[in-house]
């Protein structure tokens, strides 16, 4: 697995629907969707798992309750989940473009692409 994407994600279905059209757009084919969400009500989380299943991508998605913004503690458990230790994580309302996989694997260098923007960790 090349990279692990991981989209920060709250309530909003729809946004959510037009971030994974545009992963399943990707030229680059090799890497797994993580969906950070922190906190979504019952009927999002259901729709979330039929997108999951309608899907031919490798997505998981990991919640926990809504207690407030807590969107630093979704994310920290989707990276521990993380199959590669190429990380980018992203926006819930981000729309990728069909090379923006591929461009960030090409330009890695040690670091986290967050919203596509490298943040290093040296």
């Amino acid at each position: 697995m090349k990279a692990s994407i991981i989209i920060a994600f709250y309530n909003k279905i729809r946004y959510l629907e037009l971030v994974l059209a545009g992963f399943e757009r990707q030229t680059e084919k090799d890497f797994e969707l993580i969906i950070a969400d922190d906190g979504s009500g019952k009927e999002v989380v259901a729709g979330i798992k039929k997108l999951i299943q309608l899907s031919d991508m490798k997505i998981s998605h990991i919640w926990h309750e809504d207690k407030g913004w807590r969107k630093n503690i979704i994310m920290n458990q989707a990276v521990r989940q993380a199959a590669s230790g190429d990380l980018i994580c992203i926006d819930g309302e981000c729309i990728p473009h069909r090379n923006f996989i591929r461009e960030n694997i090409r330009n890695r260098q040690s670091g986290i692409i967050l919203s596509g923007r490298r943040i290093n960790l040296s």
